[in-house]
């Protein structure tokens, strides 16, 4: 009985690790994160989610090395996954993980992946979330400016508030549509910002 339950147990973690580490071939994944000094991280663990269960499961850990964390193994797919630093659950680093070399450069204020089609899809979109954010700060940047010095009027005022509503509504539009696609990429989107839909919005999600 007791071979019994150790084959059982023994069968059951080679099927847990096959998430992270199967060998399928073409699947090898490398992935280097360079991180600037300034963000001052010493440890860094990779964690991918998983379609079935949309649990978390550990790849690996990693101690940096002039600001350098390294990480391979094997996929059988492209996966959500994130980095936590140092353990902190707070301000974990989302990215995608697939086959291939993927090199992740983490700067303040700048982030550049290469190496990775799924990647460079999911670095388009925030780029142009942080563009048209960018652009609503502008407007009420020039909103309080105006107030403040008290050439505000009416008109402008009407003009701002439906500048920042359009921007709003295709920061909505384009986050619905990435979800919608329902790729990985889609899933770390509905992860980050799906909670910042609109009713609206949220309806149209698939």
């Amino acid at each position: 009985m007791k071979k019994i339950v150790l084959s059982i147990f023994g069968a059951a973690m080679v099927l847990l690790m096959a998430n992270c580490d199967n060998h399928n071939r073409g699947m090898d994944y490398r992935v280097d994160i360079t991180v600037d000094n300034q963000l001052r991280h010493d440890s860094a663990t990779l964690l991918v989610l998983e379609g079935d269960y949309n649990k978390l499961r550990v790849c690996g850990a990693a101690r940096g090395s002039g600001g350098t964390f390294t990480f391979t193994g094997q996929t059988d797919k492209a996966k959500p996954a994130l980095i936590r630093w140092d353990n902190d659950s707070v301000n974990p680093f989302y990215f995608v993980l697939e086959g291939g070399n993927i090199n992740i450069t983490i700067q303040p204020g700048k982030l550049d992946i290469t190496g990775s089609v799924a990647n460079s899809q999911y670095l388009h979109y925030i780029n142009q979330r942080n563009s048209i954010m960018d652009a609503r700060v502008a407007t009420w940047q020039e909103y309080l400016k105006m107030a403040a010095d008290s050439t505000l009027k009416h008109d402008d005022e009407a003009r701002m508030v439906l500048q920042d509503s359009l921007l709003n509504d295709s920061l909505q539009r384009i986050t619905v549509d990435r979800i919608n696609r329902g790729d990985a990429v889609g899933r770390i989107i509905r992860e980050r910002y799906g909670r910042q839909l609109d009713q609206e919005h949220m309806r149209q999600l698939k």
